[in-house]
């Protein structure tokens, strides 16, 4: 264990997308930053996640913020698949489709690029080490030892965030839960993202197909515990795979090659996301869209912003102060609404027969726009019937 301790300018806790973004951003204009990850390798184990939107569709989804040059120019050499069209099946089995064109990244990788990226800006990085804010500073234990003393913190340390913790900003709230397998031999679409919704693919949430090649693909499922009622979550993606009556068909020749598992925020924004030197990004913040579960690009959106912000307070020319509401512009009416659409469709997900008419009334146009967090018409009469109930 080597000692270390040091006084920077900024402290990164967390080397996911939103981590190293941050950091990259802060170094990029100056400050002296540091990126600390309690994980030994980067990017490892993977948890559910690869979809990103092609540049257009982010723009469309977060139309008041900017878009990272990270995100807008990913490499190909990280790009495993590109998607054309999002299709989605209601619990009858019927389908709706609409274009979205996207990328599936391998994250293994894409989220070394990122730190790469932060290490060439100038952050010092840190792995096998966990930082604990403590006092205002951060205390490091496994392998580094020793206190971090920062003029500003990012926690960008996932959604069970010890930053956030330590800085009395923890919201409890629910969380959703996710089960993925990468499986080879595959008979799908190449060129769609798939979700299937219904009581037994996905009860609460939904199961998904995305391709990862010609015959590979991550199929998962998504759900929160209290919809799960003491069912293992690999039961119900193992009963997807197998009996689904349309997946089914799709992946029977497939095995499975690798496990994936994660934590996902499911209630939007804690009320703060900002205290005195300290300042949240990416799952910590809960910047995740409630209807999907996507959170790569608001992650890495925010955290450019932590990190811009952070720099910029340091040299005089913003205030930390000016965060919460630069996040507001760039991200929280899309999270409100999302948060929103949520707890309606919430109301229909007990019962299929409510999901299908759900389905039945909303044109595949405006499924779209409730994926990216828009409320469209059908959905508020939806609502307004729900309420006469």
């Amino acid at each position: 264990m080597r000692r270390y301790d040091q006084k920077v300018e900024v402290a990164v806790v967390g080397a996911g997308p939103a981590g190293s973004v941050a950091a990259e951003a802060a170094a990029r204009l100056g400050a002296r930053a540091v990126l600390i990850e309690r994980k030994r390798e980067i990017g490892t184990p993977v948890q559910c996640g690869g979809f990103l939107p092609e540049v257009s569709e982010l723009e469309a989804l977060l139309p008041h913020a900017q878009i990272p040059e990270t995100l807008a120019g990913i490499p190909e050499r990280y790009i495993l698949a590109r998607t054309r069209v999002q299709r989605i099946y209601s619990p009858s089995g019927d389908a709706k489709e609409f274009s979205v064109r996207g990328r599936v990244v391998d994250r293994r990788s894409f989220d070394r690029h990122l730190a790469w990226r932060a290490a060439r800006a100038g952050a010092e990085v840190l792995v096998d080490t966990r930082a604990d804010l403590s006092g205002g500073s951060l205390r490091l234990s496994g392998g580094r030892s020793g206190t971090v003393e920062a003029q500003v913190i990012i926690g960008a340390d996932g959604p069970s965030s010890a930053t956030a913790r330590g800085a009395n900003l923890a919201k409890r709230q629910e969380a959703g839960v996710c089960l993925e397998y990468e499986m080879a031999g595959v008979d799908i679409d190449p060129e769609a993202a798939e979700m299937y919704f219904g009581t037994k693919a996905a009860p609460g949430g939904y199961a998904w197909i995305i391709p990862l090649g010609e015959d590979v693909a991550n199929v998962g499922v998504g759900t929160r515990p209290a919809y799960i009622q003491g069912r293992r979550l690999r039961d119900i993606l193992d009963s997807f795979v197998a009996d689904h009556r349309i997946a089914k068909e799709k992946l029977s020749g497939g095995e499975v090659t690798a496990v994936m598992r994660g934590v996902v925020p499911a209630g939007g924004m804690p009320p703060a996301i900002r205290r005195e030197n300290v300042l949240l990004a990416g799952d910590a913040a809960g910047m995740v869209m409630a209807t999907s579960g996507g959170g790569i690009p608001l992650a890495m959106v925010g955290g450019a912003i932590a990190g811009e912000v952070a720099a910029r307070a340091i040299s005089g020319e913003e205030s930390l102060a000016d965060y919460p509401g630069r996040i507001a512009t760039a991200m929280g009416q899309e999270l409100q609404n999302s948060v929103r659409i949520r707890e309606v469709v919430d109301r229909m997900m007990r019962s299929d027969r409510l999901m299908d008419g759900l389905f039945s009334m909303l044109p595949a146009d405006q499924m779209k726009a409730t994926m990216r967090g828009q409320i469209p018409r059908a959905l508020e009469m939806v609502q307004e019937m729900m309420d006469r109930r």
